[in-house]
C-alpha cells in the first residue's frame, strides 16, 4: 500500500505547489522569479481547458509532489499568458523595473519548440515536482503513470517533455524506463543545452 494518494490540483493547492516548485528546483529560471510568480502561473494553468494538474498527499493529507501540463501542447503557454497578462505583468513588476529584457527570456523559455518540425501536436509534461524529503519513494513514477493515464483519456497517444542535457542522469534514467527517447536537442538562453524527449503511449 502507498504511503500517499494521488488527486487532481485544485486552486487552493496553488501556494503549497509553487513552495514545492521551489525545494524541487533550485536554481532554475521559474523559480528565479518568486514564489508570487509560480502562484500566478500555476493558478492560470488551472483556468486552461488543456492543462491537466495533479498532487500527491500523504496520509496526513500534506502535499509533497505534483505534476502539470498540456493535453494539447500546441501555443499553450501563449495562450494562457495572454488571457492573464496583466496577472503576470503585476507578479513580474519589481523583477521587469530591475531588468526589462526578463520578460523577453521568459517567453523564449516556455516557448520550447526548438526544431523546425516541432509542431507541437502532442501533449506535453511540464513539471514533476516532489518534495526532496519524499524523493525515491514512488511518488514521481505515480505521479507520471497517472499523468499518461489522462492523456489517454483525452485522446492522446504522444507525450513530449524537456529536461537539462547535462548533469541530469537520474532524470533522464527516470524518463528513459518510462518509454521516452530523445526527438531532439536544442539550446536555450543562456547557451543551456536540453532534450526534447518523446514517449508514445497508446
Amino acid at each position: 500500500m502507498s504511503d500517499f494518494t494521488i488527486r487532481k490540483m485544485v486552486e487552493s493547492d496553488v501556494s503549497n505547489v509553487s513552495f514545492i516548485h521551489i525545494k524541487a528546483f533550485k536554481n532554475f529560471f521559474l523559480t528565479s522569479l518568486g514564489k508570487g510568480f509560480l502562484e500566478t502561473y500555476y493558478s492560470a494553468c488551472l483556468k486552461h481547458q488543456h492543462t491537466i494538474a495533479f498532487c500527491a498527499e500523504d496520509l496526513q493529507g500534506n502535499l509533497v509532489g505534483f505534476a502539470t501540463g498540456s493535453s494539447w501542447a500546441k501555443g499553450y503557454h501563449r495562450s494562457i499568458f495572454m488571457n492573464n497578462i496583466f496577472s503576470f505583468l503585476t507578479s513580474l513588476a519589481v523583477s521587469i523595473v530591475k531588468k526589462p529584457p526578463i520578460l523577453i527570456r521568459l517567453f523564449k523559455n516556455l516557448e520550447k519548440n526548438k526544431h523546425k518540425y516541432d509542431m507541437g501536436e502532442y501533449a506535453e509534461l511540464l513539471s514533476i515536482g516532489v518534495n526532496p524529503d519524499y524523493k525515491g519513494g514512488g511518488v514521481g513514477r505515480e505521479l507520471l503513470t497517472v499523468f499518461h493515464d489522462e492523456v489517454r483519456k483525452r485522446g492522446g497517444v504522444k507525450v513530449a517533455l524537456t529536461t537539462d542535457k547535462l548533469n541530469n542522469d537520474p532524470v533522464l534514467a527516470f524518463y528513459a524506463k518510462a518509454g521516452y527517447e530523445t526527438f531532439y536537442e536544442f539550446t536555450t538562453y543562456p547557451k543551456r543545452e536540453m532534450y526534447k524527449l518523446m514517449a508514445i503511449i497508446d
